[in-house]
């Protein structure tokens, strides 16, 4: 395991977990917010307990925020959304929300978002198929290095995911009004 500030976060860095949810969730007394990171997990899921492919090239992040307003949680989900969007936009990938927890790009899954509601924190499991070889049982997934054609580095897409979600919270916070203008053109009708 490797420890690293980005942002305001401690940041743990694992080979190989079983989830990044459970371990996030096993780490809940930590002082601060947080995040856990795995290169593979090995039991990834999605919602309802949903196999969640995990291998190596993609991101496979869980972050937990404490302390976090009722209104916020309530619509959590939106703003976890906008800011892989906002991360994908920066790599040139044009991408949507699709209720009710996953983000597409090119008609096809490129990422999926799992959120757990705990006492005193909320934990959010991010899945982004970046450099990832996809199996034939992710049906209709797609990939970053798929649509644009080349790698990208996996810090850069994490440290930038982490920068976006951030900022899409503060959004949240600071001015409903513009970020739910902002939703209503990304999701997917």
């Amino acid at each position: 395991m490797e420890k690293k500030k980005i942002g305001h976060y401690d940041v743990f860095f694992f080979d190989e977990l079983t989830s990044t949810m459970d371990v996030a969730r096993e780490m809940i007394d930590y002082g601060c917010e947080y995040a856990v990171v795995a290169k593979v997990q090995t039991d990834g899921r999605g919602r309802h307990g949903r196999k969640w492919i995990s291998n190596e090239g993609g991101l496979w992040i869980s972050i937990v925020w404490k302390h976090v307003d009722k209104n916020l949680l309530k619509y959590m989900f939106l703003v976890v959304a906008k800011s892989i969007v906002e991360t994908l936009k920066n790599f040139g990938i044009s991408s949507r929300i699709k209720l009710p927890n996953d983000i597409y790009a090119e008609n096809r899954k490129i990422s999926g978002i799992l959120i757990e509601n705990l006492r005193a924190c909320v934990i959010i499991g991010i899945g982004i198929n970046v450099n990832n070889d996809l199996d034939e049982e992710m049906g209709d997934a797609t990939s970053c290095r798929n649509i644009i054609g080349r790698t990208l580095n996996l810090d850069s897409v994490l440290n930038l995911t982490i920068e976006n979600l951030d900022k899409s919270r503060s959004c949240f916070v600071s001015d409903n009004d513009e970020f739910f203008n902002e939703i209503k053109g990304l999701l997917i009708k």
